[in-house]
């Protein structure tokens, strides 16, 4: 029995040097690595000292929004694509995710706010999904821009319409007399 004791209180001793070894080895390697980024003769000078700017956001809705408008979304095979209108050319295009076309680029959409950044001419914005309205859209009638001619009256140069006689509205019809023969 004493000697099973030996064997176990052996076998206890290695298996805590070889814990206390990897211990050593980890700290050991967390400070070379430490000192290894402090050291590096491939990062620039002021390194560990330069911050990083965090990337500035993009406008939600701002003047490329007045260019553009983004009208529909559709996944095809996993792939977003995006429909955007051009209002100043009068176009539209099917733009994929990641995608560019025509100097307008799309990226990073978000499918909870409905919303995606587009570069276009260097400037970088978001736009929102329009909303359908159940409200008609306006009609455009055109209107004659001067009344038509009265017919009847010749287009004579020199001749105003104030010196032509104008028929009256209220026109009275004369009156003609029916002669009926007599019965006989």
């Amino acid at each position: 029995m004493g000697h099973l004791l030996q064997m176990h209180a052996a076998a206890a001793s290695k298996v805590s040097l070889i814990v206390l070894v990897c211990l050593t080895l980890d700290i050991s390697f967390a400070a070379a690595s430490s000192k290894l980024e402090s050291n590096s003769p491939f990062l620039p000078a002021g390194h560990n000292t330069m911050k990083v700017a965090p990337p500035t956001p993009p406008v939600v809705n701002g003047p490329l929004s007045r260019e553009l408008e983004f009208r529909g979304i559709v996944q095809m095979n996993g792939i977003y694509q995006f429909s955007l209108f051009n209002k100043k050319l009068n176009r539209g295009y099917w733009i994929a995710e990641n995608g560019a076309e025509s100097g307008i680029s799309v990226r990073n959409f978000d499918l909870d706010a409905m919303r995606i950044a587009v570069t276009m001419n260097g400037r970088t914005e978001q736009l929102t999904l329009m909303a359908a309205t159940d409200s008609p859209l306006p009609v455009a009638i055109s209107m004659p821009t001067k009344p038509p001619q009265q017919p009847g009256l010749p287009n004579i140069p020199g001749l105003t319409p104030s010196t032509t006689k104008k028929p009256s509205a209220s026109r009275v019809i004369p009156r003609r007399r029916v002669i009926l023969p007599k019965k006989q």
